[in-house]
């Protein structure tokens, strides 16, 4: 009697440890009703030196871009993000340098289509939003609608955070007024495909970090 006693205790201890175990399995990805927050920066600093005459062209460039989405379900997330750029061209053939900004405000709607292991989610987002780009020593600017599909996926470090991938755009789409000093000199509608966006990961490849609640 004393050993069916002990027996079923340790079956019992057994049953209670495996399905603590259980619940404490770390799960990575989104759930209905998540909240994330997600934010992206970018710099990049190139030089171009003419050989014969040794004249170069120096441009400085970074981006910012934050977001922030609400999940619907598992797969699918909508949400608001915001741009912020500048880029400076310093060169030794023009008077003075050429400083030039960007600003973007729009809405996105992301879907996780496949899943690489329990920390891969990859995903499709289709945006859409207002964009400036502005070049205030030439009084030039720039104002229209801009919209695209990207392709990414997020790697879970924790749970709650995760690193972003973004491909860069497989399809945009780009309608804008141009003017200078105040007046419109052209308007113009531009539409691109990237087909090959595979095959220049590291070249278009954007990274950022998630933060899921």
């Amino acid at each position: 009697m004393k050993k069916l006693v002990l027996s079923l205790a340790a079956v019992a201890a057994f049953g209670f440890t495996a399905n603590a175990q259980e619940k404490e399995k770390p799960t990575f990805g989104f759930q209905e009703g998540n909240i994330m927050i997600e934010g992206s920066f970018q710099i990049s600093d190139k030089v171009i030196k003419d050989s014969n005459s040794g004249l170069k062209d120096k441009t400085t460039h970074y981006t910012f871009n934050p977001k922030v989405g609400y999940f619907l379900s598992d797969k699918v997330a909508v949400g608001a993000s915001l741009g912020f750029g500048k880029g400076l061209l310093e060169s030794d053939v023009l008077p003075v340098d050429v400083t030039g900004t960007k600003l973007y405000a729009g809405a996105f709607a992301r879907y996780y289509f496949l899943e690489l292991g329990s920390r891969f989610k990859t995903y499709a987002e289709v945006g859409v939003g207002y964009q400036e780009n502005k070049v205030s020593d030439a009084k030039y600017k720039e104002t229209g609608l801009a919209a695209g599909i990207d392709l990414g996926f997020n790697y879970f470090v924790t749970e709650k955070l995760a690193v972003t991938f973004a491909l860069g755009n497989v399809f945009s789409y780009s309608n804008y007024d141009a003017k200078q000093n105040g007046n419109k000199i052209e308007s113009v509608s531009s539409t691109e495909a990237n087909l090959n966006v595979f095959n220049n990961f590291f070249d278009n490849a954007t990274f950022g970090l998630v933060y899921k609640f």
